[in-house]
């Protein structure tokens, strides 16, 4: 993986927690980002999606496969999904996540399961996702433990 794509995917990541609910719960550790980038970026049934404008990063989308639980069935699922704020408006997010779609069916996926964990605009979340086919099934939440 290039070092542009690092940093690009290390931009996106941190600005990411810096606009989620997470920010002033846990710490942002750059490293461990860069190692989640390396290991989307090559292996198998993982992806790495970077939105550029021009050369400049402006949205990030990465995901993986795995099995239900209760299945050999595979599902394709999101790490991390984020668009600056000033590009959201452009469809950049549905781009991303068309691109994911298609990645997803080629892994031979069931079905895509996103989840809204960050905090970031649910209610335009759960609108476009429902305007998409997407089923609401279920919720996330949060507790700070030490």
């Amino acid at each position: 993986m290039s070092e542009t794509v690092e940093s690009a995917f290390c931009e996106m990541g941190r600005l990411a927690f810096e606009e989620s609910s997470f920010r002033d719960l846990i710490e942002f550790d750059e490293g461990k980002l860069l190692e989640v980038a390396r290991k989307y970026a090559v292996e198998d049934g993982h992806v790495l999606l970077i939105a550029l404008d021009d050369e400049r990063p402006i949205g990030v989308f990465a995901g993986h496969t795995s099995d239900f639980y209760f299945s050999s069935d595979k599902l394709a699922r999101d790490v991390l999904w984020y668009v600056k704020d000033e590009y959201r408006k452009f469809g950049v997010g549905l781009g991303l996540l068309a691109l994911f779609e298609e990645w997803a069916s080629r892994e031979n996926a069931k079905m895509v399961y996103l989840s809204q964990d960050s905090g970031i605009n649910v209610d335009k979340f759960n609108r476009i996702l429902g305007k998409r086919g997407y089923n609401l099934v279920g919720s996330n939440y949060c507790l700070g433990v030490s």
